[in-house]
């Protein structure tokens, strides 16, 4: 997705790179989810926010035979290539443009929620588009976790903890990003009327020269004047942390990524 609401631009060449690092970083956990929910052959299935577009392949493979999936973002520059008869690319807005009523067995959406000014308004919207019985699974970070492990000296764990305070407060200021919003994930899908909801988080230790490594240092890359202008590091603080995340012997502890899940129930 690219707009005032979210910090990285799908047209600018690193941002390739950075979504399928998300993918490397995420995506083994986010099959787990689907599988626990037991996508069938035949579903039809929404994927909003899709990004790359891995999870939307992933789903076209497995609604196979007679299944189909639509995927949207905001921009799809990187849904382009994906070759899957069964699949609809879409260029779609979920908080104002209409999503079908009652259409899809399966919505899934990944680190999208939290960047919405108000994404228990918009579970809402996404709700009505279940079929009764259709589930909703959603994740989202929540950076609670995000604390450096053991680093080289004890300032370069103090320095990438301060990083991970830029971080948060960058994005909360220039957008309406919700660091924290993880652990509210399951209580909206509860208020939007779901039923069997459930959640799991997953946290997992980030090493430099590794896709969660990467991940900090592509995101640094974007966010770097942002988080100078918050005053808790410096350009060349910046600079020092991202060659930090390129080193083997450096480990932050990730974000919890928090799946949640819920069924539209029946006769609705």
């Amino acid at each position: 997705m690219a707009n005032q609401r979210y910090a990285f631009d799908n047209a600018l060449s690193v941002q390739a790179e950075r979504l399928c690092t998300l993918e490397a970083v995420f995506d083994e956990q986010t099959i787990g989810q689907l599988e626990a929910r037991s996508v069938q052959p035949g579903w039809r299935c929404l994927e909003i926010g899709a990004g790359g577009g891995s999870i939307a392949s992933w789903l076209c493979n497995r609604v196979e035979p007679g299944g189909t999936v639509v995927a949207t973002d905001l921009d799809t520059t990187h849904l382009g290539d994906l070759d899957h008869h069964n699949l609809d690319v879409q260029v779609h807005d979920v908080i104002h443009d209409k999503l079908p009523e009652a259409e899809f067995d399966l919505v899934h959406l990944r680190l999208v929620a939290a960047w919405l000014p108000k994404p228990r308004a918009a579970v809402e919207r996404i709700v009505d588009a279940l079929k009764p019985g259709g589930w909703l699974l959603a994740e989202e970070l929540d950076f609670v976790s995000a604390v450096p492990g053991p680093c080289l000296d004890t300032q370069a764990e103090a320095l990438l903890g301060r990083i991970v305070v830029a971080h948060n407060a960058c994005l909360s200021s220039e957008s309406s990003f919700d660091p924290f919003y993880g652990r509210r994930l399951a209580e909206d899908l509860s208020d939007a009327g779901l039923v069997d909801v459930g959640c799991a988080g997953h946290v997992s230790m980030w090493r430099g020269g590794q896709p969660g490594g990467r991940l900090w240092q592509l995101t640094l890359a974007q966010l770097r004047d942002g988080m100078i202008k918050t005053g808790e590091v410096t350009a060349a603080e910046i600079d020092h942390a991202i060659e930090l995340f390129g080193r083997d012997s450096v480990s932050l502890l990730s974000p919890v990524t928090m799946g949640a899940w819920g069924r539209r129930a029946e006769g609705l």
